[in-house]
């Protein structure tokens, strides 16, 4: 089925179930009936059930309706913590056969009722999901939605990480994204270093993909990838396309050498803006370079990339700087102090706290002798004026640091990629353009960053927390699915 197709039948579907539900006395809101209508038309319940084994002597409902609950929890506005034995109350005005589908469980038959719904339930369910596989029920989800929607086929991968609160040291998720879509996510420990996950991410891509990995492209930001991850993915047994941020520290500060070697020789070629897609929009213009490199044997070529306008930015930063500063020398200047000691060790502190400023400024010193009259009426013999010596700050001059603007100039407006793809393969441009889809997997993790998503529910034990987490982003992944159809259709 085309999407265009599956858009137009689950226009209908929608049509249907909004219609019938106009009559009905209950408080369904209206985002979770677009999402179960998802849900459903996939079989959301049916496949949890084929994947999760169910008892119905032990078990009310099957784990295909009490995951779909869970997924649809977390979309309902509330920014106010809900354990799982109240989520009975969060449904109780709720339409269930609406939200599920089913009047009745489709497993043990029961009658799908809010009332009945409560934490046992849903902590046996999480025990179950966490003993099957996490990693597993999320990535055979991502495959089997890839393939009932009819979504077109991506070779970019993008690698991120988030951090959303958790009551236990599970808090931190790692996910694949390939072009707004989910391919894997990972609920792990927090305190996991990241390129631990990263090594561990590659062998698992390895393991899944076999030597389709080599069709696919890596894409991860600099904090992510170590010079160990690139020479792994060059080494392995199918080799992949890569390409990353490079890191300040990377292979004898690779990035620091580029950079310089394009300012030096004034090299770069113009090629406009990166995208085309928002004419209208102000974006910023690149010219880029190409560096070849060779490490450990393997051939990679460092983009070089300049933008003037950041060095603009860097312009108005200074005017910034010299106008605070003129300020607090004016306000400084007027004070009067006791002891040149007092003046030295203020003068010094101002030039300490301002040491890393892009201006310079000249003070010194001086004295000031004032004549104070004795107090009181003047007698016959009136006493002289007593001469008071205080000590006062003079600014000499200010002026620019012209070296440390030119290196904050060079430092924003200039930064690095490395990639093994052939220039005459994948041009600066595309490079850059690819890298700057990162920014999708970012959006998919604003979804589990929200405020009223990660506190919507919770839990103390580590093992249920990685599973309602899966759970949380079993539902990031169906939104990410809604973007895709919508822009295939609006292309």
């Amino acid at each position: 089925m085309t999407p265009s197709s599956f858009m137009l039948q689950l226009k209908r579907e929608f049509d249907e179930i909004v219609s019938e539900s106009q009559c009905m006395e209950t408080e369904t809101p209206l985002p979770l009936i677009i999402m179960a209508t998802y849900l459903n038309h996939f079989g959301f319940i049916e496949f949890i059930n084929a994947h999760i084994p169910c008892f119905p002597i032990h078990c009310k409902y099957s784990p295909g309706v009490l995951a779909q609950l869970l997924v649809l929890v977390h979309f309902i506005p509330s920014y106010t913590r809900i354990s799982l034995v109240s989520i009975f109350s969060v449904y109780e005005k709720m339409n269930l056969e609406l939200l599920t589908g089913h009047k009745t469980d489709p497993l043990t038959g029961s009658v799908i009722r809010p009332d009945e719904l409560n934490d046992d339930l849903f902590g046996r369910f999480l025990d179950d999901l966490y003993e099957y596989g996490c990693e597993k029920i999320f990535h055979d989800f991502a495959v089997a939605v890839r393939t009932t929607f009819s979504l077109p086929f991506t070779s970019i991968l993008h690698f991120d990480a988030t951090y959303s609160y958790s009551e236990s040291e599970e808090n931190d998720v790692k996910q694949i994204v390939a072009e707004n879509f989910p391919h894997f996510g990972n609920p792990l420990d927090g305190t996991l270093f990241e390129p631990s996950w990263n090594e561990m991410m590659l062998f698992l891509l390895h393991e899944v993909y076999g030597p389709e990995f080599s069709k696919y492209i890596y894409i991860s930001d600099c904090k992510d990838v170590t010079e160990e991850d690139i020479l792994r993915l060059v080494r392995s047994e199918f080799p992949i396309s890569f390409i990353s941020c490079l890191p300040q520290n990377f292979h004898s500060k690779l990035s620091e050498n580029a950079k310089c070697k394009t300012y030096e020789q004034n090299e770069g070629h113009y090629f406009g803006t990166c995208c085309n897609d928002a004419p209208d929009m102000q974006t910023d213009i690149y010219y880029a370079s190409t560096i070849p490199v060779t490490i450990s044997e393997f051939d990679m070529y460092v983009h070089v990339y300049k933008t003037p306008e950041k060095g603009a930015n860097i312009e108005r930063k200074v005017i910034q700087e010299q106008s605070a500063l003129t300020a607090k020398l004016e306000k400084m200047c007027k004070k009067r102090f006791f002891s040149k000691e007092d003046a030295v060790c203020e003068m010094n502190s101002f030039l300490l706290a301002h040491s890393n400023s892009m201006i310079e400024v000249e003070l010194e010193i001086a004295s000031d002798v004032e004549l104070k009259k004795p107090r009181g009426r003047p007698g016959k013999k009136p006493k002289p004026p007593e001469e008071v010596t205080r000590w006062k700050i003079v600014k000499l001059g200010m002026k620019r640091k012209e070296d440390k603007i030119d290196d904050e100039i060079r430092k924003s407006s200039t930064f690095c990629l490395i990639t093994n793809v052939d220039p005459m393969e994948q041009s600066s441009q595309e490079t850059l353009l690819l890298y700057k889809g990162e920014n999708q997997a970012e959006r998919q993790f604003h979804i589990v960053k929200r405020p009223m998503m990660p506190v919507t529910t919770f839990l103390k034990r580590s093992s249920r927390s990685k599973a309602l987490l899966t759970i949380l982003y079993l539902g990031a992944l169906l939104h990410g699915v809604l973007q895709v159809i919508s822009r295939i259709e609006l292309r």
